[in-house]
């Protein structure tokens, strides 16, 4: 008679090849995450290598201005944006009933928004040579929107945001400075929204990385101007205001002329960048092929994907503050340079004034974290029970 394997058998061995499999998933993904970690506290170190530096050079740590407040009751938009309105308060965030549910991500936007008031990212306008790579990407984005594609449900928390991208955006150079004009005196950035002066702004060369938009943007704004001190030529020893101003610092540092890209390079606060570049090469997350001082600093770029993956495409989009109604006001997105931790999100960086000591971190695999400068003691249970299932997972580099 011939032998078989019993059912009882079979069942084992089904059970045991499950067991099996279900390790290496496991470990598999920890090791993952553990890469996901190491890759973390390496650009964490790097950038304190940076800071270290840039304290060295002008005795401070970056004074990366309030680009809104680290207050987290105010009020955001869909895009993250803090309400300008006085008075505009959410207290109430903290009444949910588990973490998961729509109102603590309604609570997150708003601590995320003061969490990113002193924001790692440099923002700027795209440079006129992207417009038919941001219009291919606008298109995408509103086939995504109409189809509703589950990959893409992330941007879509709700109607709004939905019919937002479903318009399509800008890509915020010329086509938008018309809708910014009543606006161009003021240097709230909330009010232009056309740079955002983060701590890159600050370890890299400024002048080199963002002027690369529309001369007007640079020649008539008081969000540039007003958040720049004009340089002096480092060869005369005169001030740029007599040999053309910002629009010459501009024509410098855009020029093909490795004469003029010198003179820029060369003023005293742009190049002494070079003394902790070689930190930042692989570390960026950046949508501009650029070379500062011999370091490749750039990072994933759009035109380096041979397929149109906008799910990791390095978009900030905003609605300018036009006076008519969000949802139908044209939108338009931004150029920039930022340095995320190994899960894709953008570290946090907390300075406070006179800026002799700094604290960085990663919000770690949840994404989710709170400021350091809100005492817990005066929230309430349920606030704290979220709040620390929010940070049991950050990674906090500390420094003085």
């Amino acid at each position: 008679m011939k032998k078989a394997f019993t059912l009882i058998e079979l069942l084992v061995v089904v059970a045991v090849l499950v067991i099996l499999m279900g390790l290496v998933f496991k470990l598999s993904t920890l090791g993952k995450d553990s890469w996901r970690r190491t890759l973390t506290v390496e650009r964490l170190q790097k950038v304190e290598n940076c800071l270290s530096g840039y304290h060295a050079a002008f005795g401070s740590y970056p004074p990366v201005k309030l680009h809104g407040t680290r207050d987290i009751y105010i009020r955001t938009n869909v895009h993250g944006i803090q309400s300008t309105d006085a008075g505009d308060e959410n207290k109430s965030i903290w009444g949910w009933n588990s973490v998961g549910e729509r109102a603590e991500r309604e609570a997150w936007a708003q601590v995320k928004a003061a969490c990113l008031a002193q924001p790692v990212a440099c923002r700027f306008p795209y440079p006129e040579r992207y417009d038919k790579l941001v219009d291919m990407v606008s298109e995408e984005m509103k086939r995504r929107a109409d189809s509703g594609e589950d990959t893409y449900k992330a941007y879509f928390d709700d109607e709004s945001r939905k019919k937002r991208l479903s318009a399509g955006f800008d890509d915020g150079v010329s086509r938008n400075i018309g809708r910014h004009a009543k606006n161009k005196d003021k240097k709230d950035w909330r009010n232009i929204q056309l740079f955002k002066f983060g701590l890159m702004s600050y370890l890299l060369p400024r002048y080199l990385v963002m002027m690369n938009g529309d001369e007007v943007l640079f020649r008539d704004y008081a969000q540039w101007t007003g958040n720049n001190v004009m340089p002096s030529d480092p060869f005369s020893g005169k001030s740029y205001d007599l040999r053309g101003g910002w629009a010459q610092v501009r024509r410098d540092a855009t020029s093909q002329q490795r004469s003029d890209s010198a003179r820029v390079a060369n003023i005293p606060s742009q190049s002494v960048c070079a003394r902790w570049m070689p930190n930042l090469a692989g570390v960026c997350q950046a949508n501009h092929e650029f070379t500062l001082f011999g370091v490749n600093i750039r990072g994933t770029s759009w035109y380096d994907r041979s397929e149109l993956d906008v799910e990791n495409y390095d978009i900030e989009v905003f609605t300018p503050n036009t006076g008519s109604d969000e949802s139908t006001a044209n939108q338009y997105i931004l150029d920039g340079v930022t340095i995320r931790d190994g899960w894709g999100s953008d570290l946090y960086y907390y300075s406070p004034a006179p800026f002799q000591r700094y604290q960085l971190w990663s919000a770690g695999p949840n994404a989710r974290t709170f400021p350091p400068w809100v005492s817990r003691k005066k929230l309430d249970a349920k606030a704290n029970k979220c709040i620390g299932l929010w940070i049991f997972d950050d990674i906090v580099n500390m420094s003085h």
